[in-house]
């Protein structure tokens, strides 16, 4: 049991979503044809760009050695793959390439920094678990795509073999000395094959040994003492070998290298081919892009105007944002020309606004269960938000129910109930207050409708030029004694709240009222100053009712008028 609430908020928050949802749809639906509408034009006036691309292999360099290493193991290889895919992209490469094309031609490597314009339309792309990279340019000439990004690949391809070559210059120079000078025998003595090489090293020592002690025998005997002439033919014998194993490994050193700059680490596996088809604009991606990217936008314009808008739209707004009951809601009604606002009421039709008429007329009879047939006012927060409609309908509703009921326009600034009824202003409400005890009479002000029995309305009349005295009269209570006496229910259709207070003279004796605020209109701000304002005048709100109400979605079923399949009040 305690999973309902929960259950029933979520179910309740989906509705509400699928609401807000049918409510915009419109809009929302605007803004996604707007987003296909932009990507129908960027696809129509971007300028097809082309992409070619050139496939290289580039193998790390082991001084001449089959590289055994797997293609999937390059954790060591790291950091030299990295540079040379930085080398791809250097402005130094950039630079010859741009020069050798002559791209300062066209217009989209044109200068000012048109090697920047080159490197931005570059792409490196290594694949995965492999030697391979992809190097692509993209251009609005497929041709210009096709021979520039070639070019970058074969000078990439030259530049690394001559940087190796460079390296090696001092070294090459010394291995092809016939005779070589002191400075290049000592390089190649102190090359790492020489100096690491432990037969060398042995003999190196041997030599050492053999001086310190020819040394040592030259200082007690002669040149051509036997022992000092055995010593010095050993040391020359250990010099002889070093020279002779020396000459080996830089023999096998310049034959290593010899083989190293016969070939390449790097090497162009697939020249790039001209581009059939452009990269840019992708047409496809574009309309679904600019599709969601719309229908994303109006679902935020959607959600937002609703989280902005404090207009009052429901019953559960009228209970949390201005604590009134709910009584009701008066349908929009398209009326045909010359018919009167109350037709629906009189065709004994099973129509939306007689039905809603109807149960607001019930809940008034609820609300007014503890003081039954005690005056109500009607009014509103401002002008043209329905209280009038409201009042013409309500009326008639509770005439056919066999009651006899007056309805006073209550507004003498803004008369209108003498138009919705057809009746004439030359009697009402406004000569009540007149010397002539005739033309006073409140009987005679008041007139019947004609085809609605029951019924009886005294209009406004004629516009006082003093409004607000005349209401603030001790006459106006004893008309209102007089309606009581002679009428089973008596309604003042008031003038609005805000800004005038002809509602709190007519409250001042009719502590009792109506409040209509129009669907989606009416700020609920502004709604709550006008309440604040009749209950500070001690006038009791029996309840709201929500005027000019629209089917929005689901609305129509959160009220429970899916269907009307019942017998009304007046068919019982």
């Amino acid at each position: 049991m305690e999973n309902h609430p929960s259950a029933q908020e979520a179910e309740l928050d989906i509705s509400q979503i699928f609401r807000i949802l049918f409510k915009r749809f419109w809009l929302i639906s605007t803004l996604a044809a707007a987003g296909v509408v932009i990507a129908l034009l960027v696809n129509v006036l971007m300028r097809p760009a082309y992409r070619a691309t050139a496939l290289l292999m580039i193998n790390q360099e082991n001084a001449g050695k089959i590289d055994t290493t797997p293609y999937g193991s390059f954790t060591a290889e790291e950091d030299y793959y990295r540079t040379q895919y930085k080398l791809l992209e250097s402005r130094s490469l950039l630079e010859k390439v741009y020069r050798r094309m002559e791209l300062d031609q066209y217009d989209e490597f044109a200068n000012p920094n048109g090697v920047a314009k080159l490197q931005k339309s570059l792409k490196i792309e290594p694949i995965t678990r492999s030697r391979l990279v992809e190097v692509s340019v993209t251009a609005y000439d497929p041709q210009l795509a096709q021979e520039t990004v070639n070019a970058l690949a074969s000078t990439f391809v030259s530049d690394n073999v001559s940087n190796r070559v460079f390296m090696g210059q001092d070294v090459i120079k010394a291995l092809e000395s016939t005779e070589k000078s002191a400075e290049e025998q000592e390089l190649l003595n102190s090359m790492p094959q020489v100096v690491n090489s432990d037969f060398i090293k042995n003999l190196k020592q041997q030599a050492s040994q053999l001086s310190g002690q020819l040394a040592r025998l030259s200082a007690k005997y002669t040149p051509q003492h036997p022992e000092v002439i055995s010593v010095a033919n050993q040391l020359a014998a250990v010099n002889a070998q070093i020279n002779t194993e020396t000459r080996r490994l830089v023999q096998s050193i310049k034959i290593e290298l010899s083989g190293q700059f016969s070939g390449n680490n790097i090497r162009i596996v697939d020249p790039a081919i001209t581009p059939k088809n452009p990269v840019r604009p992708r047409k496809l991606i574009n309309l679904i892009i600019g599709l969601f990217g719309g229908a994303l936008l109006g679902l935020l314009a959607a959600f937002g105007m609703e989280f902005l808008d404090q207009s009052v739209k429901s019953s559960e707004d009228l209970e949390t944002k201005l604590k009134l009951a709910y009584l009701g809601f008066v349908p929009v009604e398209k009326m045909k020309k010359r018919e009167v606002e109350y037709a629906s009421m009189l065709q004994g039709t099973r129509s939306l606004m007689a039905e809603n008429i109807r149960n607001i007329r019930t809940m008034l009879d609820f609300a007014l269960m503890q003081e039954k047939g005690a005056p109500i006012l009607i009014t509103s927060a401002l002008q043209g938000e329905g209280k009038s409609h409201l009042s013409t309908n309500l009326l008639v509703a509770l005439a056919q129910t066999g009651r006899k009921v007056l309805l006073v326009d209550g507004d003498l600034r803004r008369a209108r109930l003498h138009k919705a009824f057809k009746l004439s202003t030359e009697k009402g409400l406004s000569r009540i207050w007149d010397a002539d005890p005739q033309k006073a009479d409140y009987a005679a002000n008041v007139q019947a409708v004609k085809d609605v029995p029951n019924l009886f309305v005294m209009t406004a009349g004629h516009r006082p030029p003093n409004p607000a005295e005349l209401l603030n009269t001790p006459k106006l209570a004893d008309f209102i004694r007089w309606a009581q006496e002679n009428y089973d229910q008596v309604v003042i259709d008031c003038p609005a709240t805000m800004p005038v207070s002809d509602t709190l003279l007519w409250g001042k004796y009719i502590p009792r009222a109506i409040f209509a605020l129009r669907y989606g209109k009416t700020n609920a701000s502004l709604a709550q100053a006008a309440l604040d304002k009749l209950r500070k005048a001690d006038i009791k709100i029996l309840g709201a009712v929500l005027t000019q109400y629209k089917p929005e979605g689901l609305s129509y079923g959160r009220y429970g008028y899916s269907h009307y399949g019942y017998t009304s009040d007046t068919e019982q």
